[in-house]
């Protein structure tokens, strides 16, 4: 089907998928649209499918839910042509299941699927989301169905018991069988996915499931042990690999989706290559003995990447898909086994000064850095070799994940010239609830417009100098090129939010430097001699006065870090929504804006989609400008 023959309702609103709701029922209780957001996929138009407007799917790892929201325009993606404020149509698989990464397929025009995986059941579960386009150019759902209720009078006695008013609900009721079991006072009720009912019923009362994704009153008589039996449909496929899906990525322009499996019996692992179009398994790559292939990522030139959470090691993976079991792997050795990882690719640039480079960013399970991997040299670089540890800058927590920016973003801090810096950067989250970013040519973390500086409230001196004994009257010298007294290194992340205190020691004739956080540095400060700290993050001068400088005497000032960090988001005037345990961030680019006129090489712009596990909430967010755009809740 042709694109252009689409409504214009469904190309600029993307509301349209009017389809009449199967038995409504009851009305759903309020229920919030994400229960711990975890992973996202960007399905594009170009991708097939009936829309012509970026969609995101956003798995919730606590209800067994992927939610669509329409990304380009900033809202949920509403069932209801004539009620677009209405929550999502969800695609329901169960409750019971402990959702992972999801990934949006269509294999035409007309349809899409979605891909996620089940890690309660360690299943890959296809579930049906768009099923077909309507004469007049609207999205068909898939209309959840349910059987005849059976009912088993267990003892014989005679039951009368009847089940009726049986009703489901779209977008709630997924594939499942379902059993209705009587003690003699109460009916309790269980699904095989979404799991045992907090809610139990009574006989003569209606009773609807705890997801509103069943429906029904019991009458008659029964007497404990009786027991009805029905199932529901919403297309929902399981797909047993014959091992553990741990991880999902896509073959770009293909009907192929690469499974990351691990063996739990044998202690094998591969890297599975699944034909989605014909639901069969095409080969596999194999990996390591013991391997976990955690995540698995592109490099632009086509070089897969796996990361592994058991081995301490990431294979580069030449695939080749006709034959999956020829192809070439390598395996790079890393400081530990791995949570997530990324790539960029730069090629030279004489225009922008920009230099070629192959960096791969590692980020170690529970351990608070991210570590860079030069790929043209085949050596880990250590991005402070001042600081004595070996590998990436410390974070302050364990990375969530990481998402490759696609495009370089202008950056808050200025070049010498005055012009914004513009760099490849990768999205890295942490379990302490921050989105910051990290500079693709040198692994250092993105800083804002001033980087790191001393902190000053309003009517207090910047650097406090408190004299004790004998009159003293040292200088800590203003930078001339800076204006500063305290020059900090442009690599974002040496530096501590802390405070510094430099106190003159009589005996050595020179001065202490302790950070609050760094402590105590094992270099002495020499008067008349520009001093830098242990880890190079700070330098400063202090000038001999015309008094001698004392025991006792002390420096004092605070340092912040300067580090382009993103922790909460401003809801109102009163209230600040601090991000709670963020999932790891998806990188995507959209055209924005206008077109023509000189505009065209501006249009394209780069997003970062943030889901929020603990908060419910998913965020998109612009790294250029570094702010929060839209919030779906």
């Amino acid at each position: 089907m042709d694109h252009q023959q689409l409504t214009p309702v469904l190309r600029g609103r993307l509301v349209a998928l009017a389809v009449g709701l199967s038995a409504c029922g009851q009305g759903p209780a309020l229920r919030p649209t994400f229960d711990g957001p975890i992973f996202s996929d960007i399905f594009e138009p170009d991708e097939g499918g009936p829309f012509w407007t970026t969609i995101a799917f956003v798995s919730n790892s606590r209800d067994g839910s992927v939610v669509p929201l329409d990304i380009r325009h900033n809202a949920a993606v509403s069932d209801q042509v004539a009620a677009p404020f209405l929550a999502p149509r969800r695609v329901a698989t169960g409750d019971e299941r402990q959702l992972g990464q999801v990934v949006a397929w269509s294999p035409g025009d007309e349809t899409i699927d979605v891909f996620v995986i089940d890690h309660t059941n360690a299943l890959l579960v296809q579930a049906p989301y768009i099923i077909g386009v309507s004469d007049e150019g609207e999205p068909q759902i898939p209309v959840a169905t349910v059987t005849t209720p059976v009912f088993d009078d267990a003892d014989g006695s005679g039951g009368t018991a009847r089940m009726v008013g049986v009703e489901v609900r779209n977008g709630f009721t997924t594939t499942e069988d379902w059993t209705v079991t009587y003690d003699g006072a109460v009916w309790s009720v269980s699904g095989t996915n979404s799991g045992r009912q907090s809610r139990t019923a009574l006989t003569g009362r209606p009773w609807t499931s705890d997801q509103r994704e069943l429906t029904f009153e019991i009458k008659g008589t029964a007497t404990p042990g009786d027991q009805f039996t029905l199932s529901t449909d919403n297309g929902l496929v399981e797909h047993d690999l014959g091992s553990v899906p741990l991880s999902l990525l896509e073959v770009p322009d293909s009907d192929l989706l690469l499974v990351g499996a691990w063996d739990r019996e044998a202690n094998l692992s591969d890297i599975l290559v699944w034909d989605r179009l014909t639901a069969s398994e095409i080969g596999r790559i194999p990996l390591p003995d013991g391997a976990q292939p955690w995540r698995l990522t592109w490099d632009d030139s086509g070089v897969l990447y796996a990361g592994d959470a058991r081995r301490s090691a990431v294979y580069i993976i030449e695939p080749d898909l006709a034959l999956p079991e020829q192809s070439t792997v390598d395996e790079v050795v890393t400081p530990a086994p791995v949570q997530d990882l990324a790539v960029i690719e730069q090629e030279a640039d004489d225009l922008t000064q920009r230099e070629a480079y192959h960096h791969l960013f590692v980020a170690p399970i529970d351990d608070n850095r991210v570590d860079l991997y030069d790929l043209n040299t085949g050596i880990w670089v250590d991005v402070n070799p001042r600081d004595g540890i070996a590998g990436g800058l410390d974070l302050r927590s364990p990375v969530v994940g990481l998402s490759t920016i696609p495009i370089p973003v202008k950056l808050l801090e200025e070049a010498n010239n005055g012009n914004r810096h513009k760099e490849r950067v990768v999205a890295v989250s942490t379990t302490d609830g921050a989105l910051r970013l990290i500079q693709g040519i040198d692994g250092c973390l993105a800083i804002d417009s001033q980087g790191a500086r001393m902190v000053a409230d309003v009517g207090v001196d910047l650097v406090t100098f408190n004299d004790f004994g004998e009159a003293s009257n040292p200088v800590l010298v203003t930078n001339d090129a800076t204006a500063r007294q305290v020059v900090s290194s442009d690599c974002g992340g040496i530096n501590r939010d802390e405070s510094w205190t430099i106190v003159y020691d009589g005996v050595e004739g020179a001065w202490r430097a302790r950070g609050s956080v760094t402590g105590e540095q094992a270099g002495l400060v020499y008067e008349d001699t520009r001093y830098t700290t242990d880890d190079g993050g700070l330098s400063w001068l202090i000038l001999a006065g015309t008094r001698p400088s004392t025991d006792g005497d002390t420096f004092f000032f605070q340092i912040e870090d300067g580090v382009l960090e993103m922790t909460e988001m401003i809801i109102s005037a009163e209230s600040i929504m601090t991000f709670n345990l963020p999932g790891p961030p998806l990188a995507f680019s959209m055209d924005m804006g206008p077109t023509g006129g000189g505009w065209n090489d501006d249009r394209t712009k780069a997003f970062v989609l943030l889901p929020l596990t603990n908060n419910d909430v998913v965020m998109r967010i612009r790294p250029q400008g570094w702010s929060p755009e839209v919030s779906w809740q």
